[in-house]
């Protein structure tokens, strides 16, 4: 079963957490997408390609979002130990 991370606005899958910067006073999560985009080109026998998946990054700050910094420090918290 998968965890969440409820934040204000919206949860975060635990799942697709690729990493977490910890800033002074800011959070930047970065969540990587279970998409994959690829291209392959073939000319007489040869080939080559390229595969990339998105990278996208919520920032939680301290002063904006402090409810939401706090889930996260707890969070942190919790799996730190």
């Amino acid at each position: 079963m998968s965890k969440f991370i409820r934040l204000t606005n919206f949860l975060i899958n635990t799942n697709n957490i690729h990493s977490i910067l910890i800033q002074p006073n800011k959070y930047v999560i970065q969540i990587v997408s279970k998409n994959i985009n690829g291209i392959n080109v073939g000319i007489f026998g040869f080939s080559m390609g390229n595969i990339s998946s998105v990278t996208s990054e919520i920032e939680v700050c301290e002063k904006k979002h402090s409810t939401d910094y706090k889930i996260v420090t707890d969070f942190i918290s919790k799996h730190d130990e």
